[in-house]
């Protein structure tokens, strides 16, 4: 699965989510928009170590999870199901980092 792949399934999953990123291990943008981008690097680097993250503000709701390869982050609404979304983001984050694997094994 590809970066801009995730983030497409990850859409039709969940009709919640209004934006979204992956990111690569050094905070590099892969797919989604850059202003996004900027906000989940900064989110990240105030999270420590965080692996998984649910911020609820004003306008909405922001999760993330990450592992050693990448970082998806998703904003939705405030409607979106917390243990389905972290459920749909931890399969993509699986499938992506089975497709490094494999692109690193050929």
């Amino acid at each position: 699965m590809t970066p801009a792949l995730a983030l497409e399934y990850l859409r039709e999953l969940s009709v919640d989510i209004r934006a979204g990123v992956v990111l690569d291990a050094g905070g590099e943008l892969l797919a989604g928009p850059p202003e996004v981008g900027d906000a989940a690097r900064d989110l990240f680097e105030q999270a420590g170590d965080a692996r998984e993250l649910h911020v609820t503000t004003a306008g909405g709701a922001v999760f993330a999870v990450r592992d050693d390869r990448h970082a998806l982050v998703v904003a939705c609404g405030h409607q979106a199901l917390a243990s389905l979304l972290f459920y749909d983001l931890r399969v993509v984050l699986a499938e992506l980092r089975d497709n490094g694997a494999r692109i690193e094994a050929a």
